[in-house]
């Protein structure tokens, strides 16, 4: 590591305390920004019950960045870390997801964003983009469907997609429940309306199912109580932080839990959850959208930065975020005398190499990539590590 990136990350650290933290600055929301007009915009919940998995992604884009002293190709990039929590400053839906994606809208310097975390805010910042020809990199959350025409409105793609489609998700979790020789499974799905689809996990027979549009509804949480009275096994949950916080599910079936496997989707993952998970001595583990830190050197790399600056092992989101801002930078580059102006590195993001960790992968003509990250977490004090890969095709 140079000296200029160390006092860079350096710097990021001094200021990471802001994020998401009202009177940040002048911003209520948490914005940092630096006297440059090229911006770089990350929207992701940075306050409330995924506040902590939003800062994992914000961080693993500071890093990144300041392992590029800043910029790319004679130019330096602004990272503005926009806070979508609406604001109640508790649920993560679309009003907060829509405001702060027309921030982006009214910075003239804007040329690309990223997004995570929640599939709402993965679908209004994702939709923003190429209305308005920002180029885009959706770094972690659930995929929400939206029509061609969403997605290309001006006929040119500007959006690249890291993540693992829902499809390989619910694969990973009805591998994980037979893995766990489950008898009796029961399934718990909490979703905003809008927030896509809940699995189908059938194949894995589960003896009950529940649906609901928040994990704190009175009916899902009756329904699996009772569930678990039983001789059930394993407790299968599903959805998106649209819904709010798993753990307070988690939390209400206290040791009934006790001596069940309890398996967790990428959207119910949060850092209470797996708090929740440790005190309670539970077994659980959670299919997420991330890489294995070690399971690559430049993984190594990552989540030794991450915990000399941040004094943890990097959690799930850390390199998610890193490999965004490092695509980002990659199409700034790739524009060249463009790489100020928003089609020079829309141009430039769809002809990139995407970078690992673990290893470089291709564009697919939808805007996917050949090497999504998929793998299995385990809960730990400062949230979810990825602890082993998972085969998301």
């Amino acid at each position: 590591m140079t000296r200029a990136v160390r006092r860079a990350a350096f710097g990021l650290v001094l200021t990471a305390a802001c994020v998401g933290a009202a009177g940040c600055g002048d911003d209520p929301t948490g914005e940092k920004a630096g006297a440059t007009k090229v911006a770089l915009y990350v929207g992701v919940p940075l306050r409330g019950p995924w506040g902590p998995q939003g800062a994992a992604v914000v961080r693993g884009v500071e890093l990144g960045l300041a392992d590029a002293d800043g910029g790319v190709g004679g130019l330096s990039l602004r990272l503005s870390e926009r806070d979508v929590t609406d604001d109640d400053g508790i649920t993560v839906g679309v009003a907060g997801a829509a405001r702060e994606a027309g921030v982006v809208l009214r910075d003239s310097g804007a040329v690309a964003a990223i997004s995570g975390v929640s599939a709402v805010t993965v679908r209004e910042y994702g939709l923003l983009a190429s209305q308005t020809g920002v180029a885009f990199v959706s770094a972690t959350g659930d995929d929400v469907p939206m029509t061609q025409a969403d997605r290309e409105p001006s006929g040119t793609r500007s959006q690249v997609v890291l993540t693992p489609a829902d499809e390989a998700v619910r694969r990973g979790v009805v591998e994980r429940v037979k893995a766990a020789d489950c008898e009796r499974t029961v399934v718990a799905d909490a979703r905003a309306t809008g927030a896509g689809a809940p699995y189908d996990l059938s194949a894995v027979d589960p003896a009950i199912s529940a649906r609901a549009t928040s994990w704190s509804d009175a009916n899902l949480r009756r329904t699996v109580s009772e569930a678990v009275r039983g001789r059930t096994d394993c407790v299968v949950l599903t959805g998106d932080p649209s819904a709010g916080d798993p753990a307070a599910l988690v939390s209400a079936l206290g040791d009934r839990l006790r001596g069940r496997t309890l398996i967790l989707s990428r959207g119910t993952a949060s850092q209470a959850t797996a708090l929740a998970v440790r005190e309670g001595r539970l077994t659980a583990e959670a299919v997420v959208d991330d890489g294995v830190p070690g399971d690559s050197a430049e993984g190594r790399r990552i989540d030794a930065l991450y915990q000399r600056h941040f004094r943890t092992p990097a959690p799930v989101g850390a390199l998610s975020g890193w490999r965004a801002v490092k695509l980002q930078l990659r199409a700034v580059q790739a524009a060249g005398a463009k790489g100020n102006r928003r089609d020079g590195v829309v141009a430039g993001l769809l002809r990139s190499a995407v970078p690992g960790p673990p290893a470089e992968g291709r564009q697919t003509a939808d805007g996917r990539i050949t090497t999504p990250q998929l793998s299995v977490a385990r809960a730990e004090a400062y949230g979810w590590r990825a602890v082993s890969a998972l085969d998301p095709r």
